[in-house]
């Protein structure tokens, strides 16, 4: 199943991983909680039909979340999971934005890492 960072991470805590890896990822969460809001809005809910949960994205300029980003990319797969990292272009709903992130409505056609 493809996930984010954040999720993958959980993954490995919860399966083992090295203790320096769970002390760089906790360090690396630590700067993301201080420094990035939740997003407001993560999908989109439906009385009638299933919901539509949002992707979410760093913007191109938030340089320093993506840096980190990259590096936890790295710890995760030193702990053994594979990562991928998608980038796109094309312009996409948006459920949400702030400075640093978006969170966009999936389509068909975005990039799969492992598909």
């Amino acid at each position: 199943m493809e996930t984010g960072f954040f999720h993958a991470s959980g993954y490995l805590h919860r399966n083992g991983c090295p203790d320096w890896i769970h002390g760089e990822l906790e360090d690396q969460f630590d700067w993301f909680n201080q420094h990035l809001p939740f997003p407001g809005r993560v999908g989109r809910h439906f009385k009638r039909r299933n919901s539509i949960w949002g992707i979410c994205w760093f913007r191109p300029d938030a340089r320093e979340a993506i840096s980190r980003a990259r590096y936890c990319a790295w710890l995760i797969e030193e702990g053994g999971l594979p990562v991928r990292s998608i980038t796109s272009r094309r312009q996409r709903e948006i459920l949400w934005r702030d400075a640093h992130q978006i969170v966009a409505k999936p389509t068909d056609d975005l990039p799969k890492a492992f598909g």
